[in-house]
């Protein structure tokens, strides 16, 4: 394990993706969910951030934007929403065998009430409040990943509950994702 941490720290340090005097940052590399164990064994003490949000919307998302991984799953809503189901499994068996130091978030709670959740957040990852937490989007940073453009934006409620204007479309995927949606504690 020790040579698996040593591996990834490496390839972090290579890539300038640590900034000098920081020590941590975030890998939200779609799928990381599936690492979640290996993760575990490799960084024990890493806090680990689950962004949950409403599995209708999560598919739905995936399969607009023409996600590739994960098998090219999401181009098709039955076959994304199996992916998410057997994703969501394995979560669930992560937690249930590892003593992870693991916190959800809410998707809808930190959009609707973005302090507290914020403030929670922040905690748990045992930092200092900053003011200016809440004011991300002028951070003049540039993000590596797909949602570059996404991250400099406010917070934006537009695609809360974004599901329900295609409902009728995703009934044949309900039996699939009811489990999850049930678990989570979501509305249908």
């Amino acid at each position: 394990m020790r040579k698996f941490r040593s591996f990834y720290v490496c390839n972090v340090e290579l890539r300038n993706i640590l900034e000098p005097g920081k020590r941590r940052f975030t890998d939200k590399m779609p799928l990381n969910e599936t690492n979640l164990g290996l993760i575990h064994l490799i960084f024990p003490e890493a806090p680990l951030v689950h962004l949950v949000r409403h599995p209708l919307d999560v598919v739905l998302s995936s399969f607009f934007h023409d996600l590739t991984h994960g098998g090219n799953c999401a181009y098709g809503l039955e076959t994304a929403a199996q992916h998410y189901a057997l994703i969501f499994d394995l979560i669930q068996h992560y937690r249930a065998e590892l003593d992870l130091n693991y916190r959800a978030v809410r998707y809808e709670d930190l959009v609707d009430d973005t302090e507290p959740h914020l403030r929670g957040l922040i905690e748990f990852l045992g930092e200092p409040w900053e003011d200016s937490c809440l004011e991300f989007h002028k951070n003049a940073r540039y993000a590596r990943t797909a949602s570059y453009a996404q991250v400099k934006e406010k917070i934006y409620t537009r695609s809360r509950f974004r599901y329900r204007n295609y409902i009728k479309h995703l009934e044949p995927i309900l039996p699939i994702l009811e489990p999850a949606i049930t678990k989570l504690g979501y509305p249908i």
